[in-house]
């Protein structure tokens, strides 16, 4: 991927003939108002030009010791470290933020004479196709863009298996509306036509009794209606739910590999309880206000047309202002929810990186940074707070307005006896209730955009095809022998950086495979290509003559089982954790891989044996014990092609031979391969294949390899063998 094709003609003509890396066009010119200004760097110097091609800078690659990208509030801007001192380059928006933090590694890479780093997707800035706007993070959908109507549409097909109950709280809503229409015209009754006359004692009893009846039924119906809303609620926010996680479970690991995990716990939890808040509180809340709006207006018109086209002035100053006052509100809504998002995400990393804060005593700093995003996430409540503090408020005077021209226009005309006390009475009472739901217009806004804003997030999720996708028509190829081919597979993270290189390897059933490479070799690529968990660019991968593009990923995965460095548990019990790729095993299938795995004597020591919990991620257990319960549920998966990533690295000696006895167990009749940090333990395997830049260099045995003096393998040993020497003396 380069950037090279945006630089202007009239300004490659000023490179002197130097190699161009990397260009951009920056948003901001020097003193930070809104322009553009050019920046290229080459093998040599680093240019800065204004629009119309006036030279600012030019720094050659000796004069730099380095360069950063300096964030700030809304942008930030790109520093030379010269050796006269730091150099400003450039400024930019934050939208640009990603182009210079690139574009600052470049730099760094020239000026320490090291490779230039290559560009990803992630460096590079996403626009909204249509209307040119940044694209907020972690999303690809525009919501300006997006056609909120299907989106609505969309979202309420949720409701539609709740319909009846759904229909059955609609009428309770309406007889509800019409029911809390009736004590201000009983009061208007009461007032003009009982109390102002002597012998009404039963008319007022009958009255009262009606105002009491109509109180009594309208809590019944609103109960009745909130338990209804509260069931379909729930359920509604089960299957948002369940939806976003089975979509999160079909996705591949190059989505998450972009994107960070605590994000999706928002989405899950807070996104779909958004959306169950409009379909449930918001939709019903709208009709039953725009019910009652229409009722109460056509009564006030029945009592007096003229006081009721006097009483409604206010009424579009307040939906101008709605409108006005909206894009704000939208604008800062989404400036919280980022801020939240970004609070989350730290919180997040922190937790989960725990152990390294304490390790490195960095308590202090992952404070500050909290206490830095806490401050933005305060600042942006305030303002969006501040302004439904100020709308609401204003709404009311104007509403009060409309109260105030009833009284002074009825008031007259009940003293010239055009009107009764009763019925000026009940029409500002319906004025009351006919300005508040207009009152809250703002507020049924607020729900509609976070709604909206959050199944733009959800849906974009259900709607991301996998990066690898299952076939069409998947075969089946029963229980497999074990025979492994790669052809001339060539795979990268970014494409344009493969990590594997052109890479052949036939193995056959049963055989043992030893990957050695140094760190960055593409050794966990090769296993990770293996497992389908990303599809090859070049070449292709069979097993037993079978493309694995053409098994479905379910059964490829349910005949290879791993065991890798990093041992992750689950909160659970450790049979649990044991059984996790067999559910339906037996106590004594359980024990009997726990036994093979060298991990029966520990389990047994423990107060509760094999339902002691494990803790998150295993943390009760020791690295070796975490290990041996890992290779005891690879055993009972009982897979046909085993991979061992680094499966004894990090444990002490004694720990390292019961591990190392227990994979003796497990790979009998498996195809297996095999990294290991120590070289020596590869000595058993059948072929060692050398990974060095993602190129199999050599292949052969232990010994075969050891005799090529010079020879990257051999190289490995020696370099591992001084290691040793210098822990022997240093000990």
């Amino acid at each position: 991927m380069t950037m090279q094709e945006q630089l202007p003609e009239r300004l490659r003509n000023q490179l002197l003939g130097r190699q161009l890396l990397f260009s951009y066009r920056t948003d901001l010119l020097a003193d930070g108002r809104f322009g553009s200004q050019w920046i290229a760097v080459t093998d040599q110097d680093v240019f800065v030009w204004k629009e119309e091609g006036t030279p600012v800078y030019r720094l050659s690659v000796s004069e730099l010791k380095d360069a950063r990208a300096a964030g700030a509030v809304g942008g930030g801007m790109l520093i030379a470290d010269t050796h006269a001192g730091p150099v400003v380059l450039v400024r930019y928006t934050a939208a640009l933020t990603s182009v210079f933090n690139y574009m600052a590694k470049l730099i760094r890479a020239l000026a320490k004479s090291e490779e230039p780093p290559a560009i990803s997707e992630r460096d590079c800035p996403r626009y909204c196709p249509d209307c040119g706007l940044p694209l907020p993070e972690s999303t690809q959908v525009c919501q300006l863009c997006a056609n909120n109507g299907k989106l609505a549409v969309r979202m309420l097909r949720y409701a539609k298996p709740y319909r009846l109950r759904m229909v059955i709280a609609a009428v309770l809503l309406i007889l509800t509306t019409v029911l809390e229409l009736i004590p201000p015209y009983l009061t208007k009754v009461m007032i003009d036509d009982v109390l102002q006359s002597e012998g009404r004692e039963t008319l007022l009893l009958a009255v009262v009794a009606g105002l009491g009846a109509t109180m009594l039924m309208m809590a019944i119906m609103q109960a009745v209606r909130g338990y209804i809303g509260a069931w379909v609620g729930s359920k509604l926010m089960g299957d948002i739910r369940r939806d976003i996680y089975n979509s999160l479970m079909k996705l591949s690991l190059a989505f998450f590999d972009r994107r960070q995990t605590s994000q999706f716990i928002s989405r899950v939890n807070n996104d779909a309880e958004s959306m169950r808040q409009f379909m449930t509180d918001g939709v019903i809340y709208v009709c039953g206000e725009t019910l009652r709006i229409v009722a109460i207006f056509a009564i006030l018109l029945s009592m007096d047309w003229q006081l009721a086209l006097l009483a409604l002035l206010p009424m579009p100053i307040m939906l101008v202002a709605s409108m006005k006052i909206w894009p704000k509100i939208g604008r800062r809504l989404y400036q919280q929810w980022r801020s939240i998002f970004r609070l989350n995400t730290l919180v997040g990393d922190s937790l989960q990186g725990i152990r390294v804060i304490k390790a490195f005593g960095r308590e202090g700093e992952e404070t500050s940074r909290y206490g830095i995003a806490n401050a933005e996430v305060i600042r942006n409540n305030v303002k969006t707070e501040g302004m439904w503090q100020f709308i609401f408020p204003a709404f009311g005077f104007i509403a009060g307005l409309s109260t105030l021209l009833i009284w002074y226009a009825g008031g007259a005309k009940v003293l010239g006896a055009e009107l009764q006390l009763g019925t000026l009475i009940a029409m500002i009472a319906y004025l009351g209730m006919l300005f508040g739901p207009l009152q809250w217009f703002s507020q049924m806004i607020s729900w509609a955009g976070n709604a909206m804003a959050a199944a733009h997030r959800v849906f974009e999720i259900m709607d991301t095809p996998p990066d690898v996708p299952d076939a069409a028509q998947p075969v089946s190829p029963g229980l497999i022998k074990g025979e492994v081919r790669f052809a001339g597979v060539t795979y990268g993270y970014e494409k344009h950086h493969p990590v594997l290189k052109n890479v052949d390897l036939h193995v056959k059933p049963g055989e043992m495979i030893g990957l050695v490479g140094h760190s960055g070799a593409g050794k966990s690529t090769f296993i990770n290509l293996l497992c389908r968990f990303y599809d090859t660019d070049e070449g292709a991968i069979h097993i037993d003559g079978v493309s694995i593009r053409d098994i479905a990923q379910s059964e490829l995965r349910s005949q290879i089982g791993v065991v890798l460095q990093e041992t992750f548990l689950f909160d659970g019990s450790i049979a649990d954790n044991i059984a996790y790729s067999k559910p339906d095993a037996t106590p004594e299938e359980i024990m009997r891989a726990a036994k093979v795995a060298n991990a029966h004597d520990f389990i047994v020591k423990m107060p509760d044996g094999y339902d002691t919990r494990v803790g998150e991620r295993g943390h009760k257990l020791s690295g070796g014990e975490k290990q041996r319960v890992a290779i005891a549920r690879a055993i009972i998966h009982d897979p046909r092609i085993l991979i061992l990533d680094e499966a004894t690295a990090s444990v002490d000696t004694e720990t390292e031979r019961q591990i190392q006895e227990a994979i003796a167990r497990l790979i009998r009749g498996r195809t297996t391969f095999a990294i290991a940090h120590r070289l020596s333990t590869l000595r058993g395997a059948d072929r060692l294949v050398v990974l060095d830049q993602g190129k199999i260099v050599e292949v052969g045995t232990h010994e075969e390899l050891l005799e090529q003096k010079g020879g990257v393998y051999r190289k490995l040993v020696d370099a591992q063998k001084e290691l040793s020497q210098i822990r022997g003396v240093e000990s």
